[in-house]
């Protein structure tokens, strides 16, 4: 996998939780921690971790493993200065990105895998995970696999504007993968997962 790097983006305040949801513990383990480690699994070139709200804290989770950070200082402006930070620590050698939010923690190898393998058949294309949302509507998003064709609009982003707007105008095209973990983020208290048989 060493044409392809992983963002993790674990820098926002996490406003509605009402505390840091990357030193949430779920099944005995820090989600910060375990969504680093399972991009590390996958054998990508390199693994960025973007910070921001608690720096120090998510620094601190994740000693002693092989990542790269960098810090948004202005976290709270929007996701999409994050991605752009983490796009922009992509060495030269990779030929796409791969994007994972910190709080989709019910991602698994296997989506990852199948992100992968979508991109690998078509490289020059971008890769979404695609989900139903409570309405039933179809909804695409992260985790998603940008191709180094859109690493300069994508480092351009600043604030709140995500890769969407970026995509929707992409020549290239994007290819949507099913993928129901997706769906499973953490914005509310209700959100976490506090038992290990949820």
């Amino acid at each position: 996998m060493n044409q392809l790097g992983a963002i993790l983006l674990a820098a926002g305040g996490s406003t509605r939780l009402g505390q840091p949801k990357q030193l949430l513990e779920i099944e005995g383990q820090v989600l910060v921690r375990r969504q680093a480690e399972l991009l590390l699994e996958q054998g990508f070139a390199c693994v960025v971790v973007v910070t921001g709200s608690v720096q120090r804290e998510v620094e601190q989770a994740l000693q002693g493993l092989d990542l790269q950070f960098v810090h948004n200082e202005n976290w709270d402006e929007g996701m999409g200065g994050s991605l752009a930070r983490g796009i922009a620590a992509m060495p030269e050698r990779v030929r796409g990105a791969l994007l994972l939010l910190c709080d989709q923690w019910r991602i698994s190898a296997d989506d990852l895998r199948g992100l992968v393998g979508a991109w690998q058949a078509a490289p020059t294309k971008a890769v979404s995970a695609q989900w139903q949302d409570e309405s039933g509507h179809q909804v695409a998003g992260a985790p998603a696999i940008f191709p180094r064709a859109l690493f300069a609009r994508l480092a351009k982003l600043q604030g709140d504007r995500g890769a969407q707007s970026v995509l929707k105008h992409y020549a290239g095209g994007t290819t949507q993968i099913l993928m129901p973990n997706a769906a499973f983020d953490i914005d509310l208290p209700s959100d976490w997962p506090q038992r290990a048989d949820c």
